[in-house]
């Protein structure tokens, strides 16, 4: 019994490391094959989290989509956290990209914190109240 219980800790262990982070389907509303994208957003970095509604952003529920502008985008627009804006880009698959835990879009990194089948790769914002 003794060699058992290390043993399937181990297996355990292994399969919960080699499964990584799942993701699932965008909120319900979010239109992927949109050329714009609506709501309130946050700024982490050089990825932003962009939810359907105020209370969503204000709780930081996983109701939310990750997505990037090109990097000096994003670097001179951290001031657009906690407003509604609207980007204008389009959304690409996560499996798409590639192997590695980023994507880097315009020099910008994308690390899905959403954990969403889809981020937004954007060209644009606009603050829209």
């Amino acid at each position: 019994m003794k060699t058992i219980l290390p043993l399937l800790a181990a297996l355990t262990l292994s399969a919960c490391a080699s499964a990584g982070p799942g993701t699932a389907p965008p909120p319900a509303g979010f239109d992927a094959s949109a050329s714009q994208f609506a709501g309130w957003v946050v700024v982490t970095g050089e990825e932003f989290r962009l939810y359907q509604t105020e209370n969503e952003m204000r709780s930081r529920s996983f109701q939310c989509v990750s997505g990037a502008l090109p990097r000096d985008l994003q670097r001179s627009s951290p001031d657009i956290s906690g407003q509604r804006v609207r980007f204008s880009g389009h959304t690409m698959a996560w499996s798409a990209h590639g192997s590695g835990p980023l994507y880097d879009w315009r020099g910008s990194k994308i690390e899905n914190l959403c954990h969403r089948d889809v981020v937004i790769l954007a060209d644009g914002v606009t603050v829209t109240g």
